[in-house]
């Protein structure tokens, strides 16, 4: 197992849960622990240190302790094959509880006393947002980060790499599926913050441009207060459809709300919406909501890298899928991949330059395009509808 430094602090006043402040500091090295602090985490020439900034406490931190599973399954094949060039793979992953301040400041310390050789896989885009001015001028690779966030594609910066759909991407797909099935009265429920409010920007374009009315907007906190008004703001206009602009916990705790205000509408939710968790909070109401996906099947064993991952998850006794883990997956697949070419004693600069000279690589039937002047890839979205007991159908 590739180590974690976790920064596992109780939520400070003004973030989700309001919980009393504490700061524990746990290196874990497989089953052994090690003193705390990050004078226990400089690089070796026997390892690859990458960090990460994610949400290890708060709403969101059941989502992406999900996307870290997927990750740590091809990490761990890969370290327990030796690692990359004979370099193990280290991951110290720091809790912003979705603050981006914390964000930040994670970042800084992942830098400056880690001595990260990238950042990988930053959870949610105001953490992304917040870490990419120091990313810039660090120079430090910062590879796949978890989101969509259209901010974070529409201006080229050297040091950032995106290998899956944008959320525009991805709510284009629902409006225009929509407006192919006769659906013309939509709303947008919205995350209140630059996650949310791009995405409402996005759909707000599309519905223009395929002739949908979109007849209600509401804003979702993410501690998920002031959702009763949320409810009655859309609730109120009837809308055939709702478009959820939302991540983990408070897209559920919407869609429960306005079920248990006793409205009937299809939801559309995005990809960094938990199958899992929908399943075990909504249970067969759950059934109907459709959610589009960026990344392959998990259970699709027709695509080598689904197989792969299966295969990964049954060796440590996972046997249930999600597709936020094989997002994880196929994410650390790529970043081993650019440490591959990254040579023997991988630097930022070679890293940098690993992951350009790509070009044009299938991981298993997931299609990467990377190059020295596109560094974001990817437009495949797949809509599905959650049928019985959580699983997706057609």
């Amino acid at each position: 197992m590739h180590a974690d430094l976790i920064d596992a602090e109780a939520t400070r006043p003004g973030t989700p849960g309001n919980a009393p402040r504490r700061r524990t500091a746990v290196a874990l090295l497989a089953s052994a622990c090690l003193p705390t602090g990050f004078a226990q985490t400089a690089p070796s020439d026997r390892e690859v240190v990458i960090g990460q900034s994610c949400q290890l406490t708060g709403p969101l931190a059941a989502l992406t302790r999900e996307v870290r599973q997927g990750a740590d399954l091809y990490f761990d094949h890969v370290n327990a094959a030796g690692g990359v060039h004979g370099r193990k793979i280290r991951v110290v992953a720091l809790d912003d509880a979705y603050d981006p301040a914390r964000a930040a400041e994670n970042t800084r310390k992942l830098i400056d006393e880690a001595k990260v050789l990238a950042l990988f896989q930053y959870a949610g885009t105001p953490p992304s947002m917040a870490a990419l001015p120091l990313v810039e001028d660090r120079r430090v690779p910062f590879v796949a980060p978890f989101t969509g966030s259209d901010a974070l594609r529409q201006k080229f910066s050297r040091y950032l790499f995106n290998i899956k759909a944008s959320y525009g991407n991805e709510l284009d797909a629902m409006v225009r599926h929509l407006a192919t099935i006769g659906i013309q009265r939509i709303a947008a429920a919205y995350l209140n913050n630059q996650f949310g409010t791009g995405g409402l920007a996005g759909v707000e374009k599309s519905v223009v441009r395929r002739k949908v009315s979109l007849v209600a907007r509401a804003p979702l906190e993410v501690d998920s207060s002031k959702m009763a008004a949320a409810v009655a703001t859309i609730a109120k206009e009837s809308p055939q459809a709702v478009i959820v602009i939302s991540a983990g916990k408070p897209s559920i705790d919407f869609v429960e709300a306005y079920q248990r205000a006793g409205h009937v509408t299809t939801f559309y939710m995005l990809s960094v919406t938990s199958n899992v968790q929908l399943a075990k909070t909504l249970g067969e109401k759950a059934r109907g909501i459709v959610i589009s996906q960026v990344v392959p099947s998990p259970w699709n064993g027709s695509v080598a890298i689904t197989r792969e991952f299966q295969t990964r998850a049954a060796a440590k006794g996972i046997h249930d899928y999600t597709f936020s883990q094989m997002e994880g997956f196929v994410s650390a697949k790529l970043l081993v991949e650019g440490l591959r070419r990254a040579g023997p004693s991988p630097t930022r600069e070679s890293l940098i330059a690993g992951l350009e000279s790509i070009r044009w690589i299938d991981l298993g039937g997931f299609i990467v395009e990377l190059s020295a002047e596109q560094h974001s890839s990817g437009t495949f979205v797949d809509l599905l509808m959650v049928g019985r007991d959580g699983r997706f159908v057609r």
